[in-house]
């Protein structure tokens, strides 16, 4: 029998809306209330949002603008998820409103490749 932690990890891999795969995109996010403008790169990307780290201060819920400074396209996302990093650095997981694989540099993620 499963433990509960174990159950709890499947339950959380399972309810990703898709892939995500490790891609360092450099942006540049601004944000409101507080207001302020940093240069990150993602740990992680998909369709849904990014991974990445930040040394400004946000909180669950926040809105962010995404702005891709190679091709200034620009995205809104909500802060999902939080979670410290080394030092003064947040990890910030953040969603956007619809997926946006445009968005990213490389066109589709690869696919997952389930053994047979």
């Amino acid at each position: 029998m499963a433990s509960p932690a174990k159950a709890l990890a499947r339950q959380h891999i399972e309810r990703r809306r898709s892939e995500r795969f490790q891609y360092g995109v450099a942006l540049t996010v601004c944000g409101t209330s507080p207001s302020f403008k940093e240069e990150s790169v993602t740990l992680s990307i998909n369709f849904h949002g990014a991974l990445l780290a930040l040394s400004s201060n946000v909180a669950l819920g926040q809105k962010l603008l995404l702005v891709n400074p190679q091709t200034w396209d620009e995205i809104e996302a909500r802060v999902s998820r939080l979670a410290a990093l080394d030092g003064q650095w947040t990890q910030v997981a953040v969603e956007f409103a619809q997926p946006a694989p445009q968005f990213w540099p490389i066109g589709a993620p690869p696919k997952r490749v389930l053994p047979r």
